[in-house]
């Protein structure tokens, strides 16, 4: 069930077993964890179901140190946070992108493609 605290009457009191702050990628991944679990799960996001430019605002903000790109333009305060500049896509990994590359120091990954099947098929149900 998704609600908007904006909607709620002022005061009301939201109770859960467990509270995630955060309704990006990696908390709704740990929420799901918990939901069907017999605990009673609150996702926290700042922001809304979808984009809003004063919550966005949020986010304005001076960089110091390396450059980099504006803090408003390159994390989105919404449900599903800033994977929804990709809309949420992760594409699987293929055996390429785990092997060695000569011309890449220290490339390569102690692990195969196929080790990770049970893992994807879990997170893509």
């Amino acid at each position: 069930m998704l609600i908007d605290s904006r909607s709620l009457p002022e005061a009301t009191r939201i109770e859960a077993d467990i509270a995630i702050v955060g309704g990006g990628a990696a908390g709704i991944a740990i929420a799901r964890e918990f939901i069907g679990g017999g605990l009673r799960v609150a996702l926290l996001e700042s922001g809304g179901l979808d984009y809003d430019d004063d919550t966005q605002d949020l986010y304005v903000g001076e960089v110091t140190g390396n450059p980099s790109i504006a803090l408003d333009a390159s994390r989105l305060r919404y449900l599903g946070g800033t994977s929804n500049h990709w809309a949420g896509y992760c594409r699987p990994l293929d055996e390429a992108d785990l092997n060695p590359r000569p011309w890449v120091p220290h490339s390569g990954w102690p692990i195969t493609r196929v080790s990770l099947d049970p893992y994807y098929r879990r997170a893509h149900p």
